[in-house]
């Protein structure tokens, strides 16, 4: 899998686990409004929730019923108590009860408390429901707040003055210790008195407005009731507040407990989202920022000159730890770490290489300045004694003078052509112009012109033809300058024994192909390996240091440009085999003169 498809796998992975975590949030937070919206219920209507859920949620142990202690807590942050029942009216448990609450009821004497028909100083709810085979009556009690004050009031005409309502004695301080307050409205629901009204509380009513508060008295935070004087066309409005456990909405912002918790929800969804995000982004710029920015470090280094893969401060790579193996993190960009692993190595070995490279051209030009003033010194020499008027040189002399200045600028041509030919090749040059010759007959006169060279001695160059005429389109004088430098560079470099096998063979399937073999001491594989470089110049004990160093690269150049290859098998102690070859499919084509 390549490096596009991991990131793009990665990132979907990680879009796919943040969304099924932020949907993780979402419900965990539905869930936490919807325990809220229950709580802020049981709250508000313990009455009607609370009892059922007392019910459902009791349990039987050899110490009798038992209830959710959470929902205890709720009748006593209410300011209530319970009781259980049993058929006969006894109290089997009680929790919060005070000391004036009956400890038995008779039938008759509970539903005359229930409804009102006889005095108890508590508002009473009952819950009778079926359980494991069981009736359980439950009776939750809640102190009378505001109905004793309401029924001074209903006795009591509306009168007041200073912005003060005049009530009967006692009610005041009575009102007070509740923290209740007092409203006297008009006929149109406006405040003509009131006694210690809080800030939160309207001086005018509307019908909607008072009905809705004396209905849903939980939620503006106090329980409001009225008593309406028909004759005066005036209302007592009281109010009470709603008890600690019971309070609803933020203080002083007249926002409702389940607006509340609803935007609390919101909020710590978006929250923990933004959270997320934010590790998210941590976590990618860790696991993928940091390989980034080491990547960029390295090629950095690279820029630099510095061909190795930044290191920590133990001298580790970063990307690998001390066994070796990739850090996760860096795994994912494994490709491309190799990637610049293996540029680094080649831009260290290139760098090398022409390290060496300079020091062979230092040497070859030192070599070609020495093998350059070597025969100009012979031609300058020979020119002086020439020149000198002292001397009558005979015809004989002179015409030997004369050889030896022609061979020494021969030489100094030679070199020459070889120094410019190279740089040409170089450059990318192409055959003059192809030419059909028969590769025999041209091959073994080229190679008779060659060892005609008294320097090589006679009967050294043994020629073996293909026994069949061979046409091919090449550059003859191309040709002979390779013939002429790979016989040089086999019996030249060799002892004066050494022989010279040259093969033609051609083939409709492997193409043409010329071998020079030589018996000599062969080449070791440093020899070998820079044998077409420009300036390399094997040394050997057994020839002098005469050549320019170019001859096997030009050699090696003017074969590819006329579209073949060159090959060099060797082995010290068994002899060199260099091999011409032009495949099937090259620009040579073997065919015939037809």
């Amino acid at each position: 899998m390549n490096i596009r498809k991991k990131l793009t796998l990665r990132f979907v992975l990680h879009s796919v686990i943040a969304g099924l975590i932020v949907l993780l949030i979402a419900v965990l937070t539905v869930f936490w409004v919807m325990q809220r919206f229950s709580d802020i219920s049981l709250s508000n209507n313990f009455a009607s929730a609370g009892l059922e859920r007392l019910v459902e949620s009791s349990t039987f142990d050899a110490d009798g019923i038992t209830f959710d202690a959470k929902l205890l807590e709720q009748v006593k942050e209410n300011g209530g108590w319970l009781q259980s029942l049993d058929e006969a009216g006894n109290v089997e448990s009680s929790y919060h009860t005070p000391k004036d609450v009956p400890l038995h009821y008779g039938p008759g004497e509970l539903v005359a408390y229930w409804n009102g028909e006889q005095d108890f100083p508590y508002g009473l709810y009952l819950w009778i429901q079926e359980k494991n085979g069981r009736l359980y009556t439950l009776l939750y009690g809640v102190p009378k707040i505001i109905q004793p004050v309401l029924d001074i009031l209903a006795k009591t005409p509306p009168a007041y003055s200073g912005g003060k309502p005049h009530l009967p004695a006692g009610l005041t301080e009575k009102l007070m210790a509740k923290e209740g307050y007092i409203q006297l409205l008009d006929a149109e629901g406006k405040e003509v008195a009131s006694l210690n009204r809080p800030s939160s509380v309207p001086v005018r009513y509307s019908v909607q407005e008072l009905t809705l508060r004396s209905e849903y008295s939980d939620q503006y935070g106090y329980y409001t009731s009225t008593v309406y004087h028909a004759d005066e066309k005036m209302t007592y409005v009281v109010g009470s507040p709603v008890a600690q456990g019971n309070k609803t909405g933020l203080e002083g912002s007249g926002m409702q407990a389940e607006t509340e918790v609803l935007l609390m929800g919101i909020a710590g969804m978006l929250a923990a989202t933004l959270l997320l995000l934010a590790l998210l982004s941590l976590y990618n710029a860790h696991q993928f920022g940091t390989p980034i920015l080491h990547m960029l470090a390295w090629l950095d280094a690279l820029g630099k000159g510095r061909f190795t893969e930044p290191q920590d401060r133990k001298k580790q790579p970063r990307s690998r730890h001390s066994s070796g193996k990739w850090k996760k993190r860096y795994r994912i960009f494994a490709d491309v770490m190799r990637s610049l692993d293996t540029l680094s190595g080649i831009l260290q070995r290139d760098r090398e290489l022409r390290r060496q490279t300079e020091v062979l051209r230092e040497e070859w030009i030192t070599g070609i300045t020495h093998d350059l003033k070597t025969p100009l010194s012979s031609i300058k020499g020979y020119a002086h004694l020439l020149a000198e008027g002292h001397y009558d040189w005979s015809p004989d002399e002179v015409r030997r003078f004369s050889v030896v200045m022609l061979e020494k600028s021969a030489h100094i041509d030679t070199l020459i052509s070889d120094l410019d030919l190279t740089y040409r090749i170089k450059s990318g040059i192409s055959p003059p112009q192809m030419e059909l010759i028969e590769l025999n007959g041209w091959l073994e006169n080229a190679l008779d012109q060659a060892g005609a060279n008294p320097a090589y001695g006679e009967g050294r160059i043994r020629f073996v033809s293909a026994g069949k005429e061979i046409w091919v389109r090449l550059y003859a004088p191309w040709l002979e300058r390779v013939v002429n430098n790979l016989t040089a560079n086999a019996l030249l470099h060799n002892s004066p024994d050494t022989r010279l096998d040259v093969m033609l063979t051609a083939d409709e399937e492997a193409g043409l192909s010329i071998l020079f073999r030589d018996n000599g001491q062969g080449m070791d594989e440093l020899t070998k390996d820079h044998l077409f470089e420009r300036y390399y110049r094997g040394v050997d004990t057994l020839s002098t240091t005469h050549g320019s160093g170019l001859g096997m690269a030009v050699s090696k150049g003017l074969i590819e440009a006329m579209g073949g290859e060159i090959a060099v098998q060797s082995t010290p102690g068994s002899g060199t085999d260099i091999t011409l070859l032009w495949k099937k499919s090259s620009a040579v084509r073997v065919d015939s003169p037809g």
